[in-house]
C-alpha cells in the first residue's frame, strides 16, 4: 500500500484526496493554521456566474466540476 500526503485542504487538495480515497487509499491531508486561499474565492464553484466573461472551456469545466462535487458532497447548490 502506498502512502499519500496531500498538502493543503483547498479545492485542489480535497479533489486529490477524494480521488485517492475512492481508489481505496488513505491519504493524509496536511493543513496549516491559515485558511486555504480557495476558501476566499476559488472554493466557490460558480460556472454560471463566470459565464459572463470566462472562456467557454472554463464554463464547461466548471459545470462538470459542480456535478462531480454534487456526487460526492452534500450541499452543492445550483
Amino acid at each position: 500500500m502506498s502512502r499519500w500526503s496531500v498538502i493543503g485542504s483547498g479545492v485542489a487538495g480535497l479533489c486529490v484526496a477524494t480521488l485517492l480515497a475512492e481508489q481505496g487509499e488513505t491519504p493524509e491531508v496536511i493543513v496549516s493554521d491559515e485558511m486555504p486561499a480557495s476558501h476566499w474565492a476559488g472554493g466557490m464553484l460558480a460556472p454560471f456566474c463566470e459565464g459572463e466573461s470566462a472562456p467557454e472551456q472554463v464554463i464547461e469545466l466548471g459545470q462538470r466540476a459542480a456535478g462531480w462535487w454534487a456526487q460526492r458532497v452534500d450541499g452543492v447548490a445550483r
